[in-house]
């Protein structure tokens, strides 16, 4: 909006400045002063020699009549015109005038005889009162008889005369043409060569200027547009900075604004005691944009910042600030609120944003998961405050939401253990001691083993005894799993390579899971691609993995990402199905191949609910009808095998045909002649017992 601004000033200003250029070369600020117009407006005083006899006629015009009578020294004789009715110093200011105009008509007793006229200014360094001719002499001797009438002599062509600067001994810097002060104007000849009459004639005398010069114009126009840009610099530079800090959706701080304000607080002398972050998450945002889609969700934003600003308005004796961090994530900064109020303000602050929320064509909650942390000594930045009450916000989530929790021991020793896991996995990753653990899958009619889910462990054992569903989370939370996700690529495309004889004789694919980070990392499709071309791997040689939570904030460039990897060729699996509560209809929107059945739904398969079937049987049924193979996962019973068969599932993986095995051993099953074998015969034998 600032740049249109800045264009418009720009034009305006541009035309403005055009426009006053125009009208100047046009005249429009041109001006006159008229010296004579008629024989009586001013005064006039006949000027002669000693040997000269002159008279004055002003009944029709200004006529001077002179006689040089005898001809001796330098004669002269003319008319003086006082330009004011004061003293001497006080005379009229012709600067702002360029020529004069006149209509004069000069006869004399010889051929080429001149007029002289001059502009007598007076100057307190070079003038005394007292003396008439220490007045300068700003004068022009010409021929009025060689130019058309009327005459037009330009100010450029004035100069000072000589025997004026010599007598009063003038520096050169009193010795230019100077128009500032100009008591008299004087129409003289200059000298009289020959005896006998001279005849003056003046109609008119009139300056011609320029109420400002074109030169000065320019200046003024230049010092406009200076001043201009510097003001839409200025503007520019404030609203910018405004910008930088301010979330354009809501109007409220953004996470840099907030982080700027907060810390120049912790470093002020406040009290800390009385200083709190609140950390407000809110609960199952992405549903509201699935449901209504954007554009309510965005509403839903903007009217949920506006209710929790109206009540913090509305409270007095505390200050605070709000901001908006980014997506659905918000903070709120207050300090003047005592220890024991915190509990209090923080389950009004949660019954408050627990109503609905009208929007212009529905009504909906936004409930929040809200993490409070107080400002201790040990802290010194917002990030350090921010992480505290971050970490209390994860721990309100995991309680059942809608709820708030206050950073405290607990909270504390959490934060500080994944810390360390979090360091453990970047000396993991540093010493390259993670290794990778195969978990085959079968067809589930002829039992072959088509491929093998790709697991990471790691020897490191504080990592062994929390495994890969606790770490890789931390991972994410850190930052390193692109780090991790490119290990096990690259791990399992070096194991492809080096097996490739073996894998051409019984060929599997090789399923690596991905953490829904990489949906949003620009590089991961290039990424994959170079390590394709560097070990030579078809794209039919593996599938990557995604869990189905990580569609659940899925945006344009997530399934932008996910189109690139499907367009190498790549087939995409969609892990624990079923628990991300991604709409069946949503997934046409993926281009995903393949649907991994959550154990959650097989553990709890012959339970006197049969809400668990009855979702598998579902799910089924949607796969079917969008050509996408399925797999059930964490299958460890017979029962288990036998109802996804009798349902159609495409495939099985757990624990009741196989664990999790090294590449040494998954080598030996592959190269195992009877294994298909001996798999049937164990149904077989299942199969035949469980009817009796």
């Amino acid at each position: 909006m600032f740049s249109d601004i800045n264009v418009k000033v720009i034009i305006g200003l541009f035309c403005v400045s055009a426009i006053a250029f125009l009208s100047h070369r046009l005249g429009v600020v041109d001006t006159s002063y008229p010296i004579i117009i008629n024989t009586n407006d001013k005064s006039k005083i006949l000027i002669n020699s000693m040997y000269t006899e002159s008279t004055l006629d002003e009944s029709d015009r200004i006529l001077v009549q002179c006689k040089l009578l005898k001809q001796e020294g330098y004669n002269f004789c003319g008319l003086g015109i006082p330009l004011t009715n004061g003293a001497r110093n006080n005379g009229v200011d012709l600067s702002n005038y360029n020529r004069l105009s006149t209509v004069i008509k000069y006869m004399a007793p010889a051929k080429n005889a001149k007029l002289k006229i001059s502009f007598r200014n007076f100057n307190d360094h070079y003038s005394n009162l007292a003396d008439n001719v220490s007045l300068k002499f700003n004068s022009i001797s010409f021929n009025p008889n060689l130019h058309e009438l009327p005459i037009v002599i330009p100010f450029d062509a004035l100069q000072v005369d000589n025997w004026w600067v010599e007598q009063y001994r003038i520096d050169f810097s009193d010795s230019q043409v100077d128009l500032s002060n100009v008591s008299y104007l004087e129409i003289l000849t200059d000298g009289m060569q020959n005896l006998g009459n001279y005849r003056i004639e003046i109609d008119s005398v009139t300056l011609y200027g320029q109420l400002i010069t074109e030169a000065n114009l320019l200046k003024i126009i230049l010092l406009i547009w200076l001043i201009t840009v510097i003001f839409l610099v200025t503007f520019q530079h404030n609203i910018l900075k405004k910008m930088s800090i301010t979330d354009s959706l809501t109007g409220l701080y953004n996470r840099y604004g907030i982080a700027i304000w907060t810390n120049k607080k912790i470093l002020s002398r406040i009290n800390r005691q009385n200083f709190y972050l609140f950390y407000l998450d809110l609960d199952d945002f992405k549903k509201v944009n699935d449901t209504y889609g954007h554009k309510v969700g965005d509403q839903l934003l903007i009217g949920f910042s506006h209710r929790v600003k109206k009540y913090l308005d509305s409270i007095t004796n505390i200050q605070f600030k709000f901001a908006r961090l980014s997506g659905d994530e918000f903070v709120l900064v207050i300090y003047d609120l005592k220890e024991n109020q915190i509990k209090k303000f923080a389950a009004s602050l949660l019954d408050v944003i627990d109503t609905p929320i009208r929007l212009k064509e529905h009504e909906t909650y936004a409930r929040v998961s809200l993490g409070i942390a107080q400002l201790k000594l040990e802290i010194n930045t917002f990030d350090e405050l921010l992480a505290r009450a971050d970490s209390a916000m994860y721990y309100a989530k995991k309680e059942g939401k809608n709820r708030f929790k206050i950073f405290n021991e607990t909270v504390s020793q959490d934060l500080f253990f994944r810390k360390q896991v979090a360091e453990k996995i970047k000396d993991t990753i540093i010493e390259d001691t993670f290794y990778l653990s195969f978990m085959p899958i079968f067809d589930a009619k002829n039992l072959n083993m088509v491929s093998v889910e790709v697991l990471l462990r790691a020897s490191d054992e504080t990592l062994q005894c929390i495994g890969p569903d606790v770490f890789i989370p931390i991972a994410e939370e850190y930052n390193l799993i692109k780090n991790i996700d490119l290990w096990v690529i690259e791990a399992t495309f070096k194991q492809i390579k080096k097996e490739s004889t073996l894998l051409k004789v019984t060929p599997i694919i090789f399923c690596i899971n991905i953490s829904a980070i990489e949906l949003h990392n620009p590089h991961f499709v290039q990424n994959l691609i170079e390590l394709m071309e560097l070990y030579q791997i078809d794209a039919h040689d593996f599938e990557l993995e995604l869990t189905e939570t990580s569609l659940v904030e899925a945006d344009l460039m997530s399934v932008s990402t996910l189109q690139e990897i499907h367009s190498l060729g790549v087939n995409l699996t969609l892990d624990d199905f079923g628990t991300g509560y991604t709409a069946f209809s949503q997934l046409i929107n993926y281009p995903v191949s393949c649907l991994k059945i959550d154990k959650t739904f097989i553990d709890n398969l012959h339970s006197a609910d049969k809400t668990k079937s009855t979702m598998i049987k579902a799910i089924l049924s949607i796969a079917e009808s969008y050509n996408l193979k399925t797999v059930g996962e964490g299958v460890e019973y017979y029962e288990q095998y036998s109802f996804l068969t009798e349902q159609g599932c495409d495939m099985i993986q757990g624990y009741f045909f196989c664990k999790p095995v090294s590449w040494t051993q998954l080598k030996n099953i592959l190269q195992e002649p009877n294994a298909q074998k001996l798999r049937q015969e164990k149904i077989n034998k299942l199969a035949k017992k469980f009817m009796k």
